[in-house]
């Protein structure tokens, strides 16, 4: 904790509306000042953060830098993480519960911290660190934080430095693209342990850039070659909501210019093709503004010939706030603000300093959510039960419900909702069991106080109905089946029928149905398939048993009959021979049937036929004078079509 390059210095969660950070409807949070250091033997670990919680949310801070290390047991995740030496997910939840069961109603933008330690060499195996990494992310996320802080200084060996930090002699351009992979890997894995962490690194990719413009950004890219390149893979990996922010210490900062030369230079300069960064690929320079999260720190002592005192840190705390999008982070080398003035911490006159800055920079809080009211619960079944409440306020974003089993039980968040919810089931409990309950509105200010607790006791369980027998099935038509079963059981709520195609398919769900129920229908299946069905009783207590299982085959689709011939009329009417005709409208017929009756009062008979595809018959046996009615249809070994239309004529 030095003020060297890169000691350590803060936070920032930085969500750019109108950036592609976040949608352009949504509205940008307010920013917010975050404590970030300690002084002689003050550390703010979970445990001092918990036990002094009531005079750190006095402080003009809205959050602060918690150091992962539990002093019972020596267990240090701050600086461990980055080794080869594992770290043990029960450890950080026993290091971090005292935070994870604190309710903040001032400080809730908490992270932990995590140094640059003693990492393999980029080529090396990096399996152990980068799972170290995801681990501590998925703690954090159960702990209620908002991610990491990143301190990449060089404290303990020189991981960043190229050629003196490195066991191979790869060129430097091999080195920063090995260095960008690692940090895409680190990134990644904490985002699918934690979707929407926000992860803050110290020193961005501009302590590696030699085109860095000086004195806005000093000379730091002799000795830190490949901090810059690791940066960029992290950002290459970050996805979703997800943030990843340059932590921007830059302590000499001051003027409101030098803050916003700063941020433009960081966001838009520095991943243009002016720059040519060699360490950013040109596939993401035109992404970068969208993703790139330039933060502040600010430091109570003089840097870099730049003066400090109460009034100073007043303008430029107030200067950076103005400037970043979401957080500035302070690092106090002069005094602790972990403790009161009667305990040796800093004096009101630079505790006030901040507090005017915060109020000068218009930054103060957003207003919580009103906690719900008229928390109840109700039973449902052996294994669920009802929650209702009534929602208290017009700002949250949601709610969270915490549970425990008994009174003396250990109180667990067990379900989540969205906005203006006020009814939640929760299912999978144990029969005849006491559970307690309470929520509390959510939002990006913080979280309401809880509402009242509500107690209640499952039912008892019932047995699991007893398994359907005599499974039958049957096909009714070409795509049909009707199974049917025998109900064996009597306090069943319904029936599961699955399905799989042939006997190496998948089983899977395509019927359900209500109590006492023997029997369903199938349809929409393929002819000539054979399917496979089982069926099974459940309640709320589970299924039964399978029952047997059955197999049967669809027919083949049926043939159709033909369609009828159109346009039937006479061909010619000559001495001795009528000869009719019309138009096959059909594809299938084996023929044609062509009947005829002795004027309209006579009976049909059937006279002749023709073929497959005929559009003409002669009739040779009329006898002149005698007048004739005539019909047609087409035939095939499905039956027979609609008949024609008549057509009537004299024979001569």
């Amino acid at each position: 904790m030095g003020k060297r390059v890169g000691a350590v210095a803060g936070v920032l969660w930085v969500l750019l509306q109108g950036s592609g950070v976040l949608p352009a409807a949504q509205t940008a949070p307010p920013r917010s000042l975050i404590y970030c250091g300690w002084f002689g033997n003050t550390i703010p670990t979970p445990a001092f953060v918990a036990a002094n919680k009531a005079f750190l949310e006095t402080q003009p801070f809205h959050g602060l830098v918690a150091y992962l290390r539990n002093d019972s047991t020596g267990f240090n995740a701050t600086t461990r993480t980055m080794t080869t030496t594992p770290v043990s997910a029960t450890d950080l939840a026993t290091l971090l519960a005292p935070m994870r069961n604190a309710t903040f109603s001032v400080l809730r933008e908490n992270f932990g911290l995590i140094q640059g330690s003693t990492p393999p060499d980029f080529f090396d195996d990096w399996t152990v660190p980068i799972q170290n990494f995801a681990t501590v992310a998925r703690a954090l996320k159960e702990a209620g934080l908002k991610g990491i802080v990143f301190d990449n200084e060089q404290y303990f060996s020189p991981w960043g430095n190229y050629p003196d930090g490195m066991n191979y002699g790869r060129p430097l351009a091999e080195y920063q693209t090995q260095a960008r992979l690692r940090g895409k890997q680190v990134m990644e894995a904490m985002i699918a342990q934690f979707p929407e962490i926000a992860v803050i690194t110290l020193h961005g990719p501009t302590v590696s850039e030699p085109k860095a413009p000086w004195p806005l950004f000093p000379t730091w890219y002799t000795g830190n070659e490949l901090l810059g390149p690791f940066f960029c893979g992290m950002m290459e990996g970050t996805t979703g909501p997800a943030v990843n922010i340059d932590g921007g210490e830059l302590y000499h900062l001051r003027s409101a210019d030098e803050f916003r030369r700063s941020y433009d230079w960081r966001k838009f300069t520095l991943p243009s093709d002016a720059i040519n960064c060699a360490f950013i690929p040109a596939a993401m320079r035109a992404s970068w503004p969208g993703k790139s999260c330039p933060s502040f720190g600010v430091y109570d002592r003089p840097f870099g010939g730049a003066p400090m005192d109460p009034t100073i840190l007043r303008t430029t705390t107030a200067n950076a706030l103005r400037q970043t999008d979401r957080f500035v982070w302070f690092y106090a080398e002069g005094a602790t603000y972990l403790r009161s003035p009667s305990q040796g911490g800093a004096s009101a006159t630079w505790v006030d300093a901040l507090r005017q800055a915060v109020a000068d920079a218009g930054t103060a809080p957003p207003a919580v959510p009103a906690a719900p009211t008229n928390l109840a619960s109700t039973v449902l079944s052996s294994t669920s039960v009802d929650l209702s409440w009534s929602d208290g306020s017009t700002n949250e974003t949601g709610f969270e419900i915490e549970r425990k089993t008994g009174p003396t039980g250990t109180w667990a968040r067990v379900l989540t909702t969205g906005a203006n919810v006020v009814t939640m089931d929760d299912i999978g409990l144990s029969a005849s069991t006491t559970y307690v309950y309470r929520l509390r509105a959510v939002s990006s200010a913080g979280a309401s106080a809880w509402s009242n607790e509500s107690s209640v006791t499952t039912a008892a369980s019932i047995p699991v109905p007893s398994a359907p027998s005599h499974l039958a099935a049957a096909a009714t038509s070409a795509t049909g089946v009707r199974v049917t079963w025998w109900d064996m059981s009597n306090n069943e709520t319904g029936f599961e029928i699955e399905r799989k195609t042939g006997s190496a398919g998948a089983w899977a769900r395509v019927r359900t149905t209500g109590a006492n129920t023997s029997t369903v229908d199938d349809a929409g299946l393929a002819v000539s398939m054979t399917y496979f069905y089982r069926v099974r009783a459940v309640n709320g207590t589970g299924p039964s048993p399978y029952s047997n299982e059955v197999g049967v085959t669809t027919p083949a689709a049926a043939a159709q009959p033909p369609a009828a011939p159109i346009n039937f009329l006479f061909s010619s009417n000559a001495h001795l021979r009528i000869s009719v005709k019309w138009t096959d409208a059909s594809s299938n017929e084996t023929g044609f049937e062509i009947q005829r009756k002795t004027g309209d009062l006579g009976q049909w008979s059937t006279i002749g036929s023709a073929g497959a595809n005929a559009t003409v018959y002669d009739d040779w046996t009329v006898v002149p004078g005698v007048t004739y009615v005539y019909r047609a249809r087409a035939v095939n070994g499905a039956g027979a079509s609609a008949w024609t239309n008549r057509v009537t004529t004299t024979a001569w």
